[in-house]
């Protein structure tokens, strides 16, 4: 009678295990999207903007410093970039940048990326340092909705620097 109780239980802890519903991992620190954010990020230090461009869908909605509500194009945000690191003679994020893929309770699939950007202003050789925040969604390879969070005033109090400087002369 023990032996048949017994049976039973190990039975029923069986049949509970295996009938437990399998998820994907919710979090991880490598896989293909994570491989797809290191290589914008990789583009973006090189200065490929053709190929920086290629990570994203067409119709990628892209929001730096803003609200959900507002967004700009891949292009657009290529041309922002461009157009602040024209006032820097080198820039790069830290070695000590962390990625991290996670899957919502809708499914979608988001990386995150947190870095530090080190930049140097080419007019006045100092050196700045932008902590940075991305958070990527990927659909069939391709990133289709971005958020960027970095503090531009630091830069922005360079600029207004380097332009004293000159009316100064």
């Amino acid at each position: 009678m023990k032996k048949t109780a017994v049976m039973g239980i190990f039975l029923t802890l069986s049949l509970c295990a295996s009938c437990k519903e399998h998820r994907p991992t919710r979090y991880a620190t490598t896989g293909s999207e994570i491989e797809l954010v290191k290589s914008l990020v990789a583009d973006y230090e090189k200065g490929e903007w053709e190929s920086w461009l290629s990570h994203y869908a067409d119709t990628a909605k892209l929001h730096h410093n803003t609200t959900k509500d507002i967004s700009l194009s891949a292009k657009e945000i290529n041309k922002t970039l461009r157009g602040i690191l024209a006032n820097t003679s080198s820039y790069k994020f830290d070695k000590d940048a962390f990625y991290e893929k996670v899957i919502d309770d809708e499914g979608e699939i988001w990386v995150n990326f947190w870095g530090d950007w080190k930049g140097t202003m080419a007019a006045s050789n100092k050196e700045l340092i932008i902590p940075v925040h991305l958070t990527v969604q990927i659909v069939n390879g391709k990133i289709v909705e971005e958020h960027g969070y970095y503090n531009l005033s630091e830069y922005m109090a360079r600029i207004q620097e380097i332009d004293a400087s000159k009316k100064n002369k």
